[in-house]
């Protein structure tokens, strides 16, 4: 009798979950913004090269959500836009960094460029993550660096020309930060 109830026992168990091996990670990033620009830029800031005559406004109407976006021109092929914003973090600490944002073009051909570092970005320094999607798309571009002494760092994210002019969307912009190393 206990020879036939015993596979039973252990049946029994193993359906109930009581040896249950599946595990899962949560990754909570140390700090995570988001924005949408319905309140106009909400500490971000617009700058470009000292070349550049594009521009960036924040604009009512065609967004990807809700009502507002930042819409991006680039009046010359040679102009580079961004927006950028710093953050104070833990003081020298590697992260990573990862920036989203829901992007489009409405006209022309541009690049999408990325920063993340201790220093204030002046236009060099970006990388690129390629041409920016013909409609509403979201792109996630991940970036390693390290904080300064004073913990801080800025991030950006913007548009370069290809060589013509062009016209371009940004919205729901994110950033969520990890700490890479103790």
């Amino acid at each position: 009798m206990i020879r036939r109830l015993f596979p039973l026992l252990v049946l029994s168990l193993l359906s109930s979950g009581a040896c249950d091996r599946t595990t899962s990670l949560a990754v909570t990033p140390e700090v995570q913004e988001e924005t949408s620009f319905e309140n106009g830029l909400d500490g971000w800031s617009i700058d470009q090269t000292t070349t550049s005559t594009g521009t960036a406004t924040v604009t009512g109407g065609g967004a990807s959500e809700g009502a507002n976006y930042v819409r991006v021109t680039l009046a010359q092929g040679s102009d580079f836009v961004w927006l950028e914003r710093s953050f104070t973090l833990e003081p020298s600490t590697a992260y990573s960094v990862t920036l989203s944002a829901d992007l489009t073009t409405f006209a022309g051909s541009g690049d999408l460029r990325v920063f993340a570092g201790a220093v204030d970005p002046d236009g060099s320094g970006f990388g690129s993550e390629g041409p920016l999607p013909a409609d509403w798309t979201r792109t996630l571009a991940p970036r390693p660096f390290t904080t300064d002494a004073q913990g801080r760092v800025w991030v950006a994210l913007g548009v370069a020309a290809t060589g013509q002019a062009g016209e371009f969307g940004i919205d729901q912009l994110g950033v969520a930060f990890l700490r890479t190393s103790d």
